[in-house]
């Protein structure tokens, strides 16, 4: 718009300019002094001013400020009187032309111009010519231009700005598509598909959101189907796992570990693992990140109790440690397994105990054997009193003997399950009667021979029977129940004062029978009771040696019932004697036979 205005008035300027012709009138009219000449000055000026319509004023000035000549015939009185222009008087002086542009409110925009006029031998300054023009074409045809270049740019920009908004809107629908396909699957839907508009290169990114999307459920299901296998691997396992950050607190620990370590998750998670394996004293977590050696932890049932081999609640954990390493060597945590070694430490050390326990057995009366062998070859078998006796103690711990090796070989078999069964339905009832009945036959017969040897010491004993009136018919090995029974009924029998009772109960419950044997004996302490029916294990061991026992018979016994699927156990107190306990199942509904008494 500047260089609009700018041509403008320099066109403007060209066309009031004075032609040359013009100004040698001028000047040859003020080089000669003539009235008439100088009256022929106002002809040229209004022959000049008819071709241009925008002068609205020119004045003739000669070389001493006189004005000659005037454009308006109204101005004529002007003729004669010296200019009061201070621009004509300085192009005069100095021979130089001289534009102005002004506004006046009155006439609007002008422009004046004082060109000196040269003799014509352009020696000399002979007056100057006072032009003055109106601009307001000029400006008035400048603002036109404006106004529709502003009205073409206004038009331009909206259409410009619709064009725009369909642009962007076609640019940023798809990219809005994109960011909300990005934030469901943030949110971990991957259901949608971004809508593919053309196959530019925004149709490509969405193709390749598409495809990143189908890509990434992919992976979330594997991984998820991979942390579900492996929660489904730790929860199933038998052993127990821990997993530990860098810092050692523990990040995942499975089910078995919690059962371990009597600790849940929430106990456990965050933790130290030297802290909740109960390691803390003996050893750090850099420590065991230097050395990661396998090692054994003893747990118990509460933190200020000792382990006990012998609690059944108490456990001996085997703690294997593994470190977690990137590919670049930094160690970014830990694992360690726990293995139960609970039953193997006890089958080693029953195993150990075994073997010490039958040595020992088997050496007193070896040793007892020896001694009286050596004191008969040494003269003792002359002494016809001494002989026999030392004869009869030699024989009775050989029986010993003998029937502790049968009892062993019995339990081997067990053991091995080379023992089978014999069953047959038998009803119990008569069957226990008959067990019972043997042991009043044999007290009669101990005291019928003790009235005729007065040497012989009979212990009284009276057994009592509480019995159901139902007959239970019971699936059983005759020949070994007999031997389960026969064991209780002579420890009974054993540990019972002179003259006390013995009760026998036999009770149904729901598919099973009872059977209870209850002494009024010396009872057993309450620290001895779970291990009665240990193998060589006795209450009192002197009193049980010296009455001939081998600490196998309740063991014999406990194998016998287990293999029949049922229970035995006891019950008792110090000084209170003792009940032992057996179950052993049976269907109400089976009814058989009378039993065959042999």
């Amino acid at each position: 718009m500047q260089r609009l205005e700018e041509q403008n008035v320099s066109d403007f300027e060209n066309s009031i300019v004075v032609p040359a012709y013009t100004l040698n009138q001028i000047s040859d009219n003020l080089n000669d002094n003539d009235s008439a000449t100088r009256e022929n000055i106002s002809n040229v000026i209004q022959d000049y001013a008819r071709n241009n319509s925008d002068i609205t004023d020119i004045q003739i000035v000669d070389r001493n400020g006189i004005i000659v000549g005037t454009k308006d015939v109204d101005k004529s009185s002007l003729i004669g009187t010296k200019t009061m222009k201070n621009q004509i008087k300085q192009s005069i002086s100095n021979g130089k032309k001289i534009t102005q542009i002004y506004y006046d409110k009155g006439t609007g925009s002008s422009y004046e111009s004082v060109s000196p006029v040269s003799s014509p031998d352009n020696s000399s300054i002979v007056g100057a010519v006072y032009v003055r023009a109106s601009m307001e074409s000029v400006y008035t045809g400048i603002n036109n231009i404006i106004v529709i270049f502003l009205t073409a740019s206004l038009v331009a920009g909206l259409l410009g700005a619709v064009i725009a908004i369909f642009i962007s809107r076609a640019i940023t629908r798809p990219i809005d598509e994109m960011k909300q396909q990005a934030v469901r699957m943030a949110e971990g839907d991957y259901s949608g598909q971004v809508r593919v508009y053309s196959p530019d290169e925004l149709g490509q990114l969405a193709m390749a959101v598409n495809d990143l999307s189908v890509k990434v459920e992919e992976a979330t299901e594997n991984s998820e189907s991979e942390r579900r296998r492996l929660d489904s691997v730790l929860t199933q396992m038998s052993d127990g796992v821990i997993a530990t950050n860098r810092l050692g607190n523990i990040t995942v620990i499975n089910e078995m570990a919690q059962e371990f370590l009597n600790k849940d998750e929430e106990e456990a998670d965050g933790k130290s693992l030297v802290e909740v394996l109960g390691i803390d004293d003996k050893i750090t977590f850099d420590e065991l990140l230097e050395n990661p050696d396998p090692m054994v932890i003893e747990t118990s049932d509460g933190p200020d109790e000792d382990y006990d081999e012998n609690d059944d609640n108490s456990l001996i954990l085997n703690a294997d440690f593994s470190l977690i390493q990137r590919n670049s060597g930094f160690i970014s945590g830990m694992v360690c397994v726990l293995h139960d070694v609970t039953e193997q430490q006890k089958i080693d050390s029953e195993r150990r105990q075994f073997v010490s326990n039958v040595s020992h057995e088997l050496r007193t009366p070896l040793t007892s054997i020896s001694s009286y062998i050596d004191a008969l070859n040494n003269g003792a078998w002359k002494d016809q009193k001494l002989a026999p006796q030392f004869l009869n103690v030699t024989a009775e711990e050989t029986d010993r003997m003998i029937r502790m090796i049968k009892d062993l070989l019995s339990l081997s078999r067990m053991d091995q399950g080379r023992s089978k069964l014999d069953k047959e339905l038998v009803n119990f009832n008569e069957f226990f009667s008959y067990i019972l009945d043997r042991f009043d036959m044999m007290l009669k017969k101990e005291k019928a021979d003790a009235k005729e040897d007065d040497t012989k010491v009979v212990k009284n004993y009276r057994i009592k029977r509480i019995f159901t009136n139902k007959d239970l018919w019971v699936e059983l090995d005759t020949d070994k129940m007999t031997q389960v029974l026969d064991n209780i009924m002579n420890n009974a029998i054993k540990y019972s004062p002179d003259g006390g009772v013995i009760t026998c109960r036999l009770l149904e419950t729901n598919k099973h029978i009872i059977i209870s044997i209850s002494d009024e004996g010396l009872g057993i302490p309450r620290k001895d009771i779970k291990k009665v029916f240990e193998r060589f294990y006795r209450v009192d061991k002197a009193r049980s040696r010296k009455q001939g026992g081998t600490g196998l018979g309740l063991s014999i016994s406990k194998e016998i019932v287990e293999q029949h699927k049922g229970r035995i156990w006891v019950n008792s107190a110090e000084g209170k004697g003792s009940t032992f306990y057996i179950s052993l199942p049976f269907d109400p509904n089976e009814t058989g036979g009378e039993w065959d008494e042999i």
